[in-house]
């Protein structure tokens, strides 16, 4: 280290001034607001197209704004109260959640840059270690207090948001599209203090963990493209049913496409749930329990997508061996675990990492299941979801096919 470097490290550079930093700090407030009602401009599209097209809608022009921030909240996990029953709904669908964390990491991105670029110039470390965390909460603040705007202004129509029920799910949106963004500016001085933090606690994590971590994300990914592929056939194979359902809607022209459209951004909680189903648990849909052995009776809401449920009776004769799929995509798990070993690590070591790796897929899939669960908060459609024995099995499945194959793997290459 040269005595310039020293220097630089020992002598503080200029520091803000209180009116610069609260300027930056709005700045990222800002942001955070504008990543929020960008999702909600996106969704009034599809709502006032609906509305102008549809001629025996009886809904007036502020109804029709309203259904935006309305689905606003249902995206990230809010509760909205029905017009007439006073029933209130639960309905994220996780692919526009995916979707507002995407505009939320553009919007963090933008803040980081704008407030580096209105920084004043320093030739050292102008930022406060100790406050890493002010401009990320600025942001995360600004979003979720545009969320609770929104939920008010959507008691402009029939629906009654609960404003204080969408603040969790704005903060998770918002943490992590400012942590994406964080993670994508190792480069920016304003994201290097953060950074810091973020990696001390990275390192915290044990090291089994951060092993295992990749391959179980690929074993997750692999489960939900088998759940999305499960759902999708059951489809193909039921759609006399579900356009007969469809069909006594009696919905067309951008009614029908709205439709539609609304039933495919659930395809994400639909293939967790799927996901959850191929574990040996059954998936619960209101009154009825899709199970293995047999799906139960009970009446649905007149949804084209439930014609793919089986009808009541016993489950197809080969659903007692889908489990088997979790353990086929355990074995990959262990595969790609132990290409992140070395040779010489011990079996302990091995089976340790893929067990790890296992679970944490199975925990993935199960977390994206019960975050994307529906219901009303009166009568027989309450919960729409895996069933919490998947808790257990699907977990244990995933490990006991990565163990299995880490260990073969393991004796075959020691005695080669």
């Amino acid at each position: 280290m040269t005595l310039l470097e020293r220097t630089r490290q020992i002598v503080p550079g200029p520091s803000l001034d209180p009116q610069h930093r609260w300027q930056r700090l709005l700045v990222a407030a800002g942001f955070g607001a504008v990543a929020a009602f960008a999702l909600a401009l996106i969704l009034v599209v599809p709502s006032v197209a609906g509305w102008v097209t549809d001629a025996q809608s009886t809904a007036t022009w502020s109804d029709a704004l309203s259904f935006a921030p309305a689905l606003w909240v249902l995206v990230h996990r809010g509760s909205v109260t029905a017009p007439g029953d006073a029933v209130a709904v639960t309905a994220p669908l996780l692919a526009l959640t995916a979707g507002a964390v995407l505009l939320a990491r553009s919007a963090a991105r933008a803040a980081l840059v704008r407030v580096d670029e209105s920084a004043p110039s320093r030739s050292g470390d102008v930022d406060d270690r100790d406050a890493w965390w002010h401009l990320p909460a600025a942001f995360v603040g600004g979003y979720a207090l545009s969320g609770v705007l929104l939920a008010l202004l959507a008691w402009v129509g029939p629906t009654r948001p609960n404003p204080l029920y969408v603040i969790p799910g704005s903060v998770v949106v918002a943490a992590l599209g400012m942590g994406w963004a964080l993670l994508r500016s190792r480069e920016d001085p304003e994201a290097a203090a953060a950074l810091e933090v973020i990696d001390g606690l990275t390192e915290r994590v044990p090291l089994v963990v951060r092993r295992a971590l990749r391959p179980a994300l690929v074993g997750a990914g692999t489960l939900l493209v088998l759940g999305a592929l499960l759902a999708l056939t059951a489809v193909a194979l039921s759609w006399s049913r579900v356009s007969q359902i469809g069909g006594e809607l009696g919905v067309g022209g951008t009614a029908g496409v709205l439709l539609t459209l609304g039933q495919l951004l659930a395809l994400p909680n639909v293939a967790a749930w799927s996901a959850a189903w191929l574990s040996g648990a059954s998936v619960t849909v209101g009154p009825v329990s899709v199970g293995h052995a047999a799906i139960s009776p009970g009446l649905l809401p007149m949804v084209p997508a439930f014609g793919a449920i089986p009808e009541a009776g016993a489950g197809p004769a080969w659903a007692p061996f889908v489990p088997l799929v979790p353990v086929a995509v355990g074995v990959l798990v262990g595969l790609l675990t132990l290409r992140r070993l070395t040779s010489l690590a011990s079996l302990q070591v091995k089976v340790r990492t893929a067990a790890v790796a296992g679970a944490l897929a199975g925990g993935i899939v199960l977390a994206v299941g019960y975050l994307g669960s529906m219901g009303l908060s009166e009568g027989a459609m309450s919960y729409v979801g895996p069933h919490p024995l998947a808790l257990v099995l699907l977990p244990l499945e995933l490990a006991v096919g990565a163990v299995a194959s880490a260990t073969a793997l393991h004796y075959w290459r020691t005695r080669r």
